[in-house]
């Protein structure tokens, strides 16, 4: 308004303000605009009357307004009215910038509307659109239900069907399978019978001096005489040395081939031409281990088959071959395809060797240099030629220093090394172990095994660099604290770790793995005195937890069993060791038995505690497959009990005074499958428990009987007529077994390697002697019977 009236007359400008038109339009528009009077016209005329009659003095824009509708604050008074048409002060006037700020506000405020607007209109097409497409995606899962029910309603009807008809099949070709193998069995049987008579007239009539030049019962008239090895095919001879298969063979060649190592190999290929070619087979010689003739292996042998399959051999195991010397290492040298190389114990080796070694056998993946000589300088050519190393042995090496691990860290294998066994090596500073953990950042198993000087300083930088450990090993490591402990449990990736021997580790360590190491699959913490129940609550969290070992931790009672098999591990734990836990009892069998469902292993030799009834419980676990209740309250009832359980393989029960041959009677006849059976230091077992033991299982490999005073020679008779897989017998301490036990032995028990006769008063040094032939180790020992044998 005050831009239409900027060209106006100045005398018209007078007049408007003083009568005040512009008011008068002011209060007439407002009333119109808020009254909304059905007639107009007449409101007009009526509020002009009444300005008339009273004046413009009072006038005001609401004045034609209801009182009820005005406002109770104004929003414009007069002095902005008196702003908006000040005519005479043409300062005031709106300018152009003024202007364009309004019509740009204007615009704004315009766009942002229809922006607005046009958000929820794109809000409103989007949620339809949604809606539709979960609507389309319901009704194609509806159909495809529907159509798969459709289908497996079918397909069940089909497979009823089938399998009535494979039912129908079954019993036909079970007939058919049935009269088949009994016309195969009645011929083998009738074929065997005619062998036999054959066999028993020709040796009878040859007894009588007839004739035999005109028969020939045995060569097919060939003058050849051929085993059965040599009538297969090649490929599946040379199959049977490679798996020691000699089933259903005859028994020269099952005492042959019985262990085919490096010598039987030798000695097989001087039989017979056929037997010879078999015995070059390649496959034959990609192994050799000459560990088990290292007494007798020379530079003569070695070079000999080493120079005939070095193209094609992988692992060479030198383990104690003390007469091997430069010849046999530089024969190894040319064997380039080497991958798997053991020289520990080897007093040849040297650092020269060690160098001639690596240059030719650059692809090794595995090298145990245990117990040998080597110095700084073999760590040095392994790291510069060996750039495959995977696994490292140098246990108990005494001559290298910290400069060779930090050669070894520094070297092409560095990043490759997974595994290091540094078990013993005292001579290893805190910097030799740091110069180790800056370079070989790949490591996964660390072994540090008879170690009792490491201390705290040395595994701080291995704590902090390697970080990909997952099996650590401190057996024998006692100046170890709760701090270092602390810092390895930072590494989540742990999953073995064992500790012995250590009086200064807590429950606090403990806790700290368990919290972190949440991937823990083994640990092994014996004589460890300081650990209570709580580390084992602590490591029930730990839901992977397969095989724990807690021997000789005394403070350890039944809650803390109680809590560990509770917690998430208890169910998938297959090994548990309390061995010497004295406060463990017939408690802890309970909960055992209640959660661990694949336990396999039980130890809880001299937990005196343990009653019967609690050994009773573990018959029932018939997870169990292997059990030491060694110096337990074991009397005939729970020896019963626990043959419950069928697939006990390996049960030692030594030093369970009250056992008598009643209970081992009851056990062996329902555990018929027992291979390795422990009743050492039972006193009242006699030859009557034994055979039983021997005519029931028949499946024993290793039997200890020391201390059981009351055998005599006639259980021996009953173990050698029966029990031929038997390759482990220990009867120390038995007075009453004689010459002809050992007889006995030589005569029925083939398979025995392992004989122990310390303090056998009744067996001769001769007598000895002669079965150190038969068997591969022999103690003996005629001295008096000790002290705590009990006699």
């Amino acid at each position: 308004m005050a831009a239409s009236m900027k060209g106006l007359d100045p005398a018209l400008k007078k007049y408007l303000r003083s009568n005040k038109l512009p008011d008068v339009y002011e209060a007439l528009i407002t009333g119109l605009a808020v009254m909304c009077p059905d007639d107009p016209h007449q409101f007009i005329i009526d509020n002009l009357k009444y300005l008339l009659e009273h004046g413009t003095d009072e006038l005001e824009w609401d004045l034609f307004v209801a009182k009820c509708m005005r406002p109770v604050n104004r929003i414009v008074s007069e002095s902005n009215l008196e702003f908006i048409f000040n005519l005479d002060d043409e300062s005031m006037l709106p300018t152009p910038e003024m202007y364009e700020k309004a019509y740009y506000h204007y615009n704004t405020k315009s766009k942002k509307m229809c922006f607005c607007a046009w958000m929820q209109y794109y809000l409103i097409k989007k949620k339809k659109r949604i809606d539709l497409e979960n609507k389309m995606t319901r009704a194609a899962t509806f159909h495809s239900h529907r159509m798969m029910k459709m289908h497996l309603e079918e397909w069940m009807e089909w497979v009823k069907y089938r399998k009535g008809r494979q039912a129908m099949a079954f019993q036909k070709i079970q007939h058919v399978l049935n009269v088949s193998i009994g016309r195969v069995i009645f011929e083998a049987w009738h074929t065997h019978t005619l062998d036999a008579r054959r066999q028993r007239e020709y040796f009878e009539r040859l007894e009588r001096g007839e004739n035999m030049e005109d028969e020939d019962s045995f060569g097919q008239g060939t003058g050849e005489a051929r085993d059965s090895l040599s009538t297969l095919p090649r490929k599946i001879a040379i199959q049977f040395f490679v798996e020691f298969k000699t089933a259903d063979y005859t028994t020269a060649v099952i005492g042959i081939f019985k262990h085919v190592d490096v010598a039987d190999l030798a000695r097989c290929a001087c039989v017979c031409r056929s037997w010879k070619v078999i015995t070059q087979a390649n496959t034959l010689w990609n192994r050799l281990d000459f560990y088990q003739v290292r007494n007798r292996v020379t530079d003569k042998v070695v070079t000999k088959l080493l120079y005939k399959c070095r193209p094609y051999l992988i692992h060479l195991n030198m383990r104690s071959c003390q007469f091997v010397s430069e010849p046999s290492f530089t024969s190894i040298s040319e064997c380039s395809n080497l991958q798997d190389l053991n020289f520990s114990e080897c007093l040849g080796l040297n650092d020269e060797v060690m160098k001639l070694v690596a240059k030719g056998c650059k692809i090794l993946l595995y090298l145990n240099l245990s117990h040998t000589k080597i110095t700084d300088a073999s760590l040095r050519t392994i790291a510069k030629y060996c750039s495959n190393l995977q696994y490292l042995s140098l246990a108990h090496c005494k001559k290298f220093t910290d400069r060779g691990l930090l050669y070894l860290s520094s070297g092409k294998n560095s990043k490759k090394l997974d595994y290091l066994d540094v078990s013993g090596c005292l001579q290893i500073t805190p910097d030799g172990f740091k110069n180790l953990s800056q370079g070989c950042t790949n490591l996964q198993t660390l072994l540090l095994n008879d170690f009792p000087t490491l201390s705290d300083d040395c595994l701080t930088p291995v704590a902090n660099k390697l970080t990909k450990l997952n099996t650590m090993s401190f057996l024998g490591s006692p100046l170890l604290s709760d701090e270092t402990f602390k810092r390895i449990a930072g590494n989540k990736n742990l999953k073995k770790i064992k500790i012995e021997g250590n009086h200064r580790i807590s429950d606090v360590s403990l806790r700290v793995i368990g919290m972190h190491c949440s991937n823990l699959e083994h640990i092994y913490i014996a004589d460890c005195q300081r650990l209570t129940d709580l580390a084992l609550k602590s490591l029930a969290s730990c839901k992977f937890l397969t095989v724990a070992n807690f021997a000789d931790c005394v403070r350890i009672t039944d809650k803390g069993v109680r809590q560990l098999v509770d917690g998430p591990c208890g169910p998938k734990l297959r090994e548990l060791n309390l061995t010497n836990c004295i406060r463990v009892g017939d408690m802890a069998m309970v909960n055992i038995h209640k959660r661990c469902h694949n336990l396999t292993y039980l130890s809880v030799c001299f937990c005196e505690h343990i009653s019967e009834a609690g050994i009773e419980l573990l018959g029932q676990t018939h997870s169990i497959t292997s059990i030491d209740i060694s110096g337990c309250n074991c009397g005939d009832g729970g020896l019963s009990s626990l043959g419950n359980n069928s697939r006990l393989r390996d049960v030692t029960l030594s030093e369970c005074a009250n056992i008598t041959d009643l209970g081992l009677q009851k056990f062996a006849q329902q555990c018929k499958n027992i291979e390795r059976l422990d009743l050492s230091h039972c006193m009242q077992i006699t030859d009557g428990a034994i055979k039983n033991l021997a005519f029931c299982c028949r499946m024993l490999n290793v039997l200890n009987l020391a201390g059981c005073k009351l055998v005599t020679d006639l259980s021996i008779q009953y173990l050698s007529g029966v029990c031929h897989y038997l390759f482990q017998l220990d009867v120390s301490g038995c007075l009453l077994i004689t010459d002809k036990a050992l007889k006995y032995l030589r005569k029925g028990c083939k398979k025995l390697k392992m004989l122990t006769l310390l303090y056998c008063k009744g067996v001769s040094k001769n007598s000895a002697q002669k079965m150190m032939r038969h068997v591969e180790n022999v103690q003996y020992s005629s001295d008096e019977v000790p002290s705590y044998f009990g006699y």
